[in-house]
């Protein structure tokens, strides 16, 4: 049922409301169910990937807005809440760290984007309000029933007293035979100071040398019949455990005298072991929000993942794997002479995150290498570009040819000095240019980088070329591939070997330990240590927070856009 709470079906119109200053701060009596909401639900802001297209992200929180709107009409303010500042948070902690933030092309998108936001968060300080109403109806409505409890008890403890008095009255009249009918015309103290009269008083003994014991007269007629035993009478017809106790009690009525009928003992059973166990699993009646779970309908739990290897256990395995075939010569570390952003002082040379543009060049002039041709050499066109691109050309790429581009195309699309640019940009660019014409396009695949069957569809690629394309042996072609990944792109390319044999080069522009603080040229020279190569290169690039997300969520293709495993891979061929 839907809560009356004035908010707007559409952020047309400001949904809070003042707030009375004669009532108690905002929030207070609904902190407690608030935080714990917040830490059942809530993670930190979430890292986008600046090579995924921000319009992507912004279709994601309209998503997440609908989902808000829906709970607010159901009244579930709970899963309002916590929607609503997942929603709040994506939009002003996350989506203006993406690089096209600030692009005038999607300006659009940013100014209804935060109309929204500020709707949003206001419309969760009036959910505050109502929650907080709710609080305060749940304290009166405690403070109730804990009174009806108290007024019951008492009750119940008046007529436990009462009943307790009239049988112990009733079993002492029955034994000690003083008592009789026409005393039950006097009230109840009378009774107990006549039943007080039948005990001696405290202090009172028998005076010494005096036989108070009664002659006993000897009967000599032995065929009298002894007297029958008296029966116990039967007080209502019944008697419970703690009745018979009572009854059996030689000091019940000393017990009644003294204390006002309060029972001396009762009559339970001591707990065993199974009994203690069980009480310290038992829930109490009335969980503390410190101990409540909060389930929700929208919020469905993460069902129980089958059994895989730790991503972290995977780091290890294949760093230990190339350590190994390092050593064995089979793969190869080139250190390069520059690297990304080395000459970042000059902006005219500056390559700062260029690596969206570094790679394609560097796939391009390995497969389709005229632009370098027409200036060099003839002597050295064959030696040079045989076996594919050289590292001099690698490092002009980086220091000379990236950089005109890359402040082209930024300022094209109204980006920052430093930004990150989408592989489409960079790559409608590159075909207009005629750098990478698009018939030498093979194509491109993507998915979950620690699955085989996504990222061997890429080594496919390598290997074969494009399919259908008969009149060159893949064997003798030279392929490359831009792999995005982590915020990040490098090179790969196949390099043909006379005998049919390849290497596989994988050619990162960011500074590595590995190769002395510069750029890294990493030769495989089989097709298996590149597989290695490769998932080592994928669990490098995990952060702990990367790693806790992995092994607690499985790849969903839906949510791709904000799982750490995405990969794209973009391959072209001679």
């Amino acid at each position: 049922m839907a809560l009356n709470m004035n908010l707007p079906n559409v952020p047309s119109g400001p949904p809070g409301a003042p707030q009375n200053s004669n009532t108690r701060p905002l929030g207070e009596l609904s902190k407690a169910r608030r935080e714990a909401l917040k830490r059942h639900n809530e993670e930190v802001p979430i890292i986008l990937s600046n090579l995924t297209p921000i319009t992507k992200y912004y279709s994601a929180a309209d998503k997440v807005l609908d989902q808000f709107k829906k709970h607010l009409e159901a009244g579930e303010l709970d899963d309002a809440y916590v929607i609503g500042r997942r929603f709040a948070l994506f939009s002003t902690a996350s989506l203006p760290k993406h690089h096209y933030y600030t692009s005038p092309n999607h300006t659009l998108l940013r100014l209804k984007n935060q109309k929204d936001a500020d709707w949003v968060t206001r419309g969760l300080e009036r959910i505050v309000q109502v929650m907080d109403r709710q609080e305060l109806q749940k304290q009166k409505e405690e403070q109730d029933r804990r009174r009806q409890r108290e007024e019951e008890e008492r009750h119940k403890a008046l007529e436990w007293q009462k009943k307790t008095r009239e049988r112990l009255l009733a079993v002492t009249s029955a034994r000690f035979g003083d008592i009789d009918a026409n005393d039950s015309a006097l009230d109840m103290d009378s009774k107990l100071a006549k039943l007080n009269a039948l005990f001696p008083k405290d202090g009172d003994q028998p005076a010494v040398g005096v036989d108070n014991r009664v002659p006993v007269q000897i009967c000599d007629n032995h065929d009298l019949p002894l007297p029958r035993p008296i029966a116990p009478p039967l007080v209502d017809g019944t008697m419970n455990d703690q009745d018979l106790a009572l009854f059996y009690s030689t000091s019940a009525l000393q017990q009644l005298k003294s204390n006002g009928a309060t029972p001396m003992f009762s009559y339970e059973e001591p707990p065993n072991y199974t009994d203690l166990f069980l009480d310290s699993l038992k829930t109490p009646s009335s969980p503390s929000l410190e101990d409540q779970s909060f389930s929700f309908t929208s919020i469905p739990t993460a069902p129980s993942l089958p059994s895989r290897t730790p991503v972290r256990e995977l780091r290890v395995k294949f760093s230990d794997e190339l350590e190994s075939l390092l050593s064995l010569k089979t793969i190869e570390i080139i250190k390069l002479a520059t690297y990304q952003g080395r000459l970042s002082s000059t902006p005219r040379y500056d390559s700062t995150n260029g690596c969206t543009v570094i790679s394609p060049l560097i796939v391009a002039t390995h497969i389709y290498p005229q632009h370098q041709l027409k200036t060099m050499n003839p002597l050295q066109r064959p030696a040079t570009y045989r076996r594919g691109i050289s590292n001099m050309d690698i490092n002009e790429i980086i220091d000379k040819r990236a950089p005109p581009i890359l402040q082209m195309v930024r300022a094209k699309l109204g980006l920052e000095q430093h930004a990150l640019i989408i592989p489409s940009d960079v790559h409608d660019y590159l075909v207009d240019e005629q750098i990478l014409p698009q018939e030498k396009f093979v194509g491109v695949c993507g998915g979950n980088i620690l699955n085989p069957d996504h990222w061997k569809t890429m080594v496919d690629m390598l290997l074969n070329g494009k399919e259908g394309d008969d009149k060159v042996d893949s064997r003798k072609q030279k392929i490359g591939a831009a792999l995005f990944f982590r915020d990040h792109v490098v090179s790969i390319i196949k390099i043909p070997l006379g005998n049919g044999a390849s290497y596989f080069d994988l050619i990162d522009s960011l500074p590595s330990p590995k190769a002395g603080g510069m750029a890294s040229r990493t030769r495989c020279k089989d097709l298996s240590s590149f597989e290695t190569l490769l998932q080592w290169y994928a669990c490098s690039k995990f952060s702990e927070a990367h790693c806790n997300f992995i092994d607690a969520n499985e790849w969903n293709d839906g949510m791709c856009d904000f799982d750490p495993r995405v990969f794209q891979g973009f391959i072209w061929a001679e």
